[in-house]
């Protein structure tokens, strides 16, 4: 299984791999990232269960945070968080 971490996954470039990960068995999302679109990365995220979801957006972190506290997924905000996505 191959694990990955999707920068930028409620663009269409996102949207569009996450369709692949959709038909690809062998594929992990294991981290997502976002700019500010809390709505569509909270879809994602209980879609695909990563680790760690990402908002750039500070106070949509902190919203998606709560949205996302019966999930068990990490939330982080800022550079810092994008970092840890993509590492």
């Amino acid at each position: 299984m191959k694990k990955i971490g999707i920068l930028g996954s409620t663009g269409s470039i996102g949207t569009q791999t996450l369709e692949v990960v959709r038909e690809k068995e062998d594929l992990k999302v294991i981290a997502l990232a976002a700019g500010s679109n809390v709505e569509e990365l909270e879809r994602q995220a209980r879609e695909f269960r990563p680790k760690l979801a990402v908002l750039y957006n500070e106070e949509g972190a902190a919203l998606l945070k709560e949205k996302l506290k019966d999930t068990g997924i990490k939330v982080a905000a800022g550079m810092e968080g994008l970092l840890e996505a993509a590492t």
